[in-house]
């Protein structure tokens, strides 16, 4: 896909978007500017680290961490589904028929799923040697990660989303899946992808290894917290809130 071309994609959205919130009252702020980071850090990924990307399996890593831990979970958190549904004033039964589809724990073992299928197999070997096979698999690791983030982060619609406890022990839980790639990686004896071979390859490799393992395990830590931190804002001032009701 072409530069250009991404870029008015990107831009198409944030209009739509734009247009969504236009139409609706009292939209939070907050949520916006999270959709328009979103967009940028997809922007930033997908053509600013393109050159590096294509230069180092780190650098490549690190986009892919960008994609997964940066602008994923600020798309979320613009709630695009929540928006749409309030601004065209359909229920959202309307998007969540297919329920199974939508699930928490479908949503938990997707990304580990195609973070490993994407690396375990000649999956990424194809992708850097075919641009098609290259787009297709950022849009599976993008699309798998909003599914990943959205029963913990956002308002959009989602089926058994689960309480406080659940969030944490979802997001608890997703790091050893999530670190396997890394840890395999960054342990191999030898070099798995033939379009970075050279010299300093295995070098790369286990730094590609290291920057999934831990960098991504220090994002999820951070959302973690976040999360937690959430939680605990809302439970503080909703008893401020109970506090003022009962005396006055």
């Amino acid at each position: 896909m072409s530069v250009a071309v991404l870029l008015c994609e990107l831009l198409a959205v944030g209009a739509l978007y734009a247009g969504g919130v236009r139409r609706v009252r009292r939209w939070p702020a907050w949520r916006a500017a999270c959709f328009g980071a979103g967009l940028l850090a997809l922007a930033v990924a997908l053509v600013g680290m393109d050159a590096i990307a294509d230069a180092s399996l780190t650098g490549h890593m690190a986009q892919h961490l960008v994609l997964v831990f940066v602008a994923a979970p600020l798309l979320v958190l613009g709630s695009p589904m929540a928006l749409a549904l309030r601004a065209t004033g359909r229920a959202a039964r309307h998007v969540t028929g297919a329920r199974a589809l939508a699930h928490p724990l479908l949503g938990w073992a997707t990304l580990p799923l195609v973070m490993a299928a994407s690396h375990f197999t000649g999956v990424y070997e194809a992708a850097i040697e075919h641009p098609a096979i290259h787009d297709l698999e950022h849009i599976a690791w993008l699309a798998a990660a909003i599914h990943f983030w959205r029963p913990v982060l956002g308002a959009d619609p989602v089926p058994r989303r689960p309480g406080f406890a659940g969030r944490m022990l979802y997001l608890l839980l997703a790091s050893g899946p999530m670190a396997i790639v890394g840890v395999a990686m960054g342990s191999s004896a030898h070099p798995w992808y033939r379009a970075y071979a050279g010299p300093h390859a295995l070098a790369d490799q286990h730094e590609a290894g290291a920057l999934m393992w831990v960098g991504g395990g220090v994002a999820l830590a951070l959302v973690t917290i976040g999360v937690g931190w959430a939680a605990l804002l809302r439970e503080h001032n909703r008893r401020l809130a109970y506090e003022e009701r009962t005396t006055t």
